[in-house]
């Protein structure tokens, strides 16, 4: 009696009926006394991918090659706290498409040909962050019941992100070299590095209080904003800034689970604008001195030919 309430619930479309289907189906396959010598295992007992990507979560279990088909039982389900989501479920050797939670709805292929040889392949596709957690796979066979389960971790599309390619500044500044990660994360436990012409001036290791510079030009000129780490903010400053520090620099997240991991940020230097301003008004200064002095000996000079030409004037008419 009990088993024939098992077989209506599990046909059941309603979110309801698939947890009283799962209780159902413990409280019957529990007693069963060849149990012992059925084992489920997972191929992976964790799995990580990234958002958008695809998966492939897998399960093996003990089969007889002359076993009937229609003793196949699985309920494959993501468990949550206060949620049961199933992903993929048989009854009596036969799939149950509208008993899969709306969350996998389209996203969710099973190898076929695999299962007859004991072998749960499903495909999940398009990552969702909300598809993370613990997955339990049921079976039950003429053989016996038993579970297994593996978690599944989905990271975000993070991207190390550069907020300008170009920054201006002037010899003695102190400048942000910006870099961060979108969306924002939590980057404590990764490894970070600055580089500049391909060397490692700046490095931060996962966990480390202190972070290292390698090379003595820039031993106590740079730093980094440990306190927003938890943002994502990996920017790193640079003090006093010399005509050597001009140049391409590289952020660089190398453990990131991201295709975008680095980004460039030049550095372009300029002179003082105040010196700047104080070169061209004293050449203006020095050009208008000059030019004072040329008219001044230029009228000096047309005054004393034209005195000269009047007193010479005057001795001819005595």
């Amino acid at each position: 009696m009990m088993f024939l309430m098992f077989c209506c619930l599990s046909s059941s479309s309603s979110l309801r009926m698939k947890m009283i289907s799962r209780i159902l189906l413990l409280l019957i396959l529990s007693s069963c006394l060849c149990a012992a010598t059925f084992v489920v295992n997972v191929t992976q007992s964790s799995y990580q991918a990234e958002e958008n990507h695809s998966i492939t979560l897998e399960w093996t279990f003990t089969t007889k090659t002359q076993g009937s088909w229609r003793e196949l039982f699985i309920i494959c389900s993501l468990v949550a706290p206060h949620k049961e989501s199933v992903l993929y479920q048989v009854h009596e050797g036969v799939e149950i498409p509208e008993s899969q939670d709306k969350q996998f709805s389209g996203r969710v292929q099973i190898d076929k040909d695999v299962l007859r040889e004991g072998r749960i392949r499903l495909h999940v596709s398009r990552l969702r962050t909300e598809d993370a957690g613990l997955y339990l796979c049921d079976v039950k066979t003429e053989d016996g019941f038993n579970n297994a389960e593996c978690r599944l971790i989905v990271t975000g599309q993070e991207k190390v992100v550069g907020g300008h390619d170009l920054i201006h500044a002037k010899v003695g500044d102190d400048v942000i070299l910006p870099c961060h990660l979108e969306p924002p994360f939590d980057v404590n436990s990764l490894t970070i590095e600055w580089r500049f012409q391909g060397q490692i001036i700046h490095l931060h290791h996962s966990g480390a209080k202190d972070d290292k510079t390698s090379d003595p030009k820039y031993q106590g000129r740079t730093s980094m904003f440990h306190d927003e780490f938890k943002k994502g903010n990996i920017s790193l400053r640079l003090i006093k800034v010399t005509k050597e520090d001009e140049g391409n620099y590289t952020c660089f997240v190398p453990k990131l689970q991201s295709q975008v991991r680095k980004v460039k940020v030049t550095l372009k230097l300029g002179s003082d604008p105040g010196v700047i301003g104080g070169v061209v008004v004293g050449v203006v200064i020095g050009a208008l001195i000059i030019l004072a002095f040329i008219t001044y000996c230029v009228v000096r000079h047309l005054i004393i030919y034209v005195v000269r030409r009047h007193r010479g004037k005057q001795t001819e008419e005595k």
